[in-house]
């Protein structure tokens, strides 16, 4: 575990312009397990920690048994199970609206969007290689196949899916519903399958706890700046314990 540490503090002192708080639009909130980062513009993947700032074009991968959970500024939440890969296309969110884009490549993740002010605008979609899924305020599971097939099981709000091809506007899914995508179509049933039930009774498991952090977040515009600067000097003052022992010997 102090290996992992180690090798993630000298990343992050490696960039610092990608540590910085007061850009980041989200971070890691919590993790177990291995879970790897690919910062915007770099070619190599390192071990990701509790605190780490996401910015626009990071990509984030969970080995097995692993799980990791992100937060962003808005009060988006997102649970990418073991086995996983997202990277973050855009994120944009001001006091005019939100657009937020993620392409989920492989893997299941749960999708909170959180629901804003009835006046700012709202752009957010998840893309995987047979989908896309058009969002506003809406929670929702996402199952990548090895095979590149996509399941959408929603839980709560509306949206809209489709299979990315130019000639289909999408069909629109509601709560309680499931679309299957693959090979250029899109099928929606109106009742969740086991599957997805299951899935449903892990949304509820963590809804209450993502409800909490969200009014953490409006509370306080600087929860989590102040959040991924507390981790961040753990890591610090880690790495300065680690040197004052190895000066002892």
């Amino acid at each position: 575990m102090k290996t992992i540490l180690l090798s993630f503090l000298l990343t992050v002192q490696a960039a610092p312009a990608a540590a910085a708080a007061p850009t980041a639009a989200g971070c890691v909130y919590d993790l177990n397990g291995p879970v790897t980062v690919r910062k915007a513009g770099a070619q190599d993947w390192g071990p990701a920690s509790k605190g780490l700032p996401l910015a626009e074009g990071d990509r984030l991968r969970t080995g097995a048994n692993s799980w990791c959970e992100l937060l962003f500024k808005d009060g988006t939440y997102v649970k990418l199970e073991a086995d996983s890969e997202t990277a973050a296309e855009e994120l944009k969110s001001d006091a005019a609206g939100r657009s937020f884009s993620f392409s989920f490549l492989k893997g299941k993740a749960l999708w909170m969007a959180a629901r804003l002010k009835w006046k700012a605008a709202s752009r957010f979609s998840v893309r995987t290689p047979s989908a896309v899924c058009a969002v506003r305020g809406t929670d929702f599971t996402v199952i990548v196949s090895t095979s590149g097939e996509t399941s959408v099981g929603l839980f709560e709000g509306k949206v809209a899916v489709s299979s990315g091809t130019a000639d289909t506007g999408g069909k629109e899914l509601l709560a309680g519903g499931e679309a299957s995508v693959g090979g250029g179509q899109v099928a929606v049933q109106r009742r969740l399958s086991a599957l997805m039930k299951a899935e449903q009774r892990r949304y509820e498991r963590v809804k209450g706890r993502v409800e909490q952090l969200r009014r953490r977040l409006a509370e306080r515009e600087t929860f989590i700046d102040e959040y991924v600067s507390r981790q961040q000097k753990t890591l610090s003052d880690f790495e300065k314990r680690r040197k004052e022992k190895l000066g002892k010997h």
